[in-house]
């Protein structure tokens, strides 16, 4: 598949609305010490002739600096469809990013932001392939999903935990055999150290048609199940059916620490039960009425959540999970589909999802701790434009002219 150079898109429309109760949320979020001078994001050349590459953007309040790409480093390949990264730079200021459709992972060196270097790079995983997403353990090492095992990407996948080089540690196989052993492709997870526990979402992730390996999973369909693992082993202690055919995509670990929310691409909301015990289950305690919803942050109580259908990212109060409030919505127009987003606490950056029919463009989002509510950053703009967001449908870049190019994974830096 080519993905054709985008044009300009007509001009945003910002909706910011409250909608709910005058009730504000309860918790005013995580304090922000320093702002984040830096924002990395994991790039796909748009037509695949050239090297996919990391590139830079300046956050710095001065003169015309703020959303300039101000560095650019290849990834020695190209084809790799860059997708999944971790959503937040650890303190060893490494960072683990996929390139899903190539079955290949690269280990990415920021300590100097300005000339980030690619310090590790694989396929997959021992006997497991295909690498989908990325979460820091508390000893720093990185457990990640894969979504099948083999060259063929044959169902099913698992998890792994890999060291600071990308060195396999551990694995663990999703296989069940009391499941639906059609949707056993692991794609996120969570993990609760407090509890010893790792929620994983269950849904299997498209390879790109240009992709030779295409072909081995077009029997897959949206995923329907999550799992529970116990952290000190990896040991599965339970396979878990949702109402539908949800595609569970993105679980996150509240603000408590023990609770666990899994929201699907079908925009609907799962909170775990019985966590802790033995014979774990679920509840659905909230539902949008369309579908589409991709990656959310969480900030204290005010879970943010991306919809690409609707063009729109919102804002939900969490804080009591059994009764979940919704908050705020910034609405786009209908050329920006919101999928990854990444926050460092207070801006949130929105990035489109990869699809023929999304802008390649990247937006941020401010947050207001006491209200949940969400608004345009349009400061955040290419230098000269007056339009916000940065966009990546351009000629040229600081390593050459390789013409428009894809984001995904982008994470704040410390």
């Amino acid at each position: 598949m080519r993905w054709p150079t985008r044009g300009r898109a007509a001009a945003i429309a910002i909706a910011a609305l409250i909608f709910g109760a005058c009730k504000q949320p309860s918790s005013t979020g995580p304090a922000v010490q320093q702002s984040p001078r830096y924002l990395f994001t994991w790039v796909g050349d748009e037509d695949r002739d050239n090297d996919d590459f990391i590139a830079v953007i300046d956050l710095a309040r001065h003169g015309d600096r703020y959303g300039t790409i101000v560095a650019t480093t290849p990834a020695g390949e190209k084809a790799l469809w860059p997708h999944h990264t971790e959503h937040e730079l650890g303190p060893s200021g490494m960072l683990f990013a996929n390139g899903y459709a190539g079955n290949r992972s690269i280990l990415i060196d920021l300590h100097d932001p300005l000339h980030p270097r690619i310090a590790e790079r694989f396929s997959g995983a021992g006997e497991l392939s295909f690498i989908h997403s990325f979460v820091r353990l508390p000893n720093g090492h990185v457990l990640a999903t894969t979504q099948g095992h083999g060259l063929n990407n044959a169902a099913p996948g698992g998890l792994v935990e890999l060291d600071e080089h990308g060195r396999v540690l551990r694995s663990r196989s999703a296989a069940d055999p009391n499941a639906d052993q059609t949707t056993l492709r692991p794609y996120s997870l969570a993990v609760v150290p407090s509890l010893d526990r790792v929620v994983v979402t269950l849904t299997y992730m498209p390879i790109p048609t240009w992709s030779p390996y295409r072909a081995s999973i077009e029997h897959d369909h949206s995923g329907n199940q999550i799992q529970v693992y116990r952290l000190s082993d990896l040991s599965l202690i339970k396979t878990i059916r949702l109402l539908g055919d949800d595609s569970p995509n993105e679980p996150r670990v509240l603000k408590d620490g023990r609770s666990v929310l899994v929201a699907s691409a079908a925009c609907r909301f799962y909170r775990v039960t019985r966590l802790a015990g033995s014979d774990p289950g679920v509840e659905l305690v909230h539902a949008e009425p369309t579908k589409g919803c991709g990656g959310p942050v969480l900030i204290g109580d005010v879970w943010v959540q991306s919809h690409a259908a609707d063009h729109r990212v919102f804002s939900l109060d969490v804080s009591d999970p059994a009764h979940i409030r919704g908050l705020s919505s910034v609405s786009f127009d209908d050329r920006q589909r919101p999928h990854w987003l990444a926050s460092d606490g207070t801006r949130i950056v929105v990035v489109n999802e990869p699809g023929p029919t999304a802008e390649r463009r990247i937006w941020m989002l401010r947050l207001d701790h006491a209200t949940g509510r969400l608004s345009l950053d349009s400061t955040f703009r290419d230098a000269g434009s007056v339009r916000p967001g940065i966009a990546f449908d351009r000629t040229n870049w600081p390593h050459g002219s390789t013409g428009s190019a894809v984001p995904h994974g982008t994470v704040f830096s410390r």
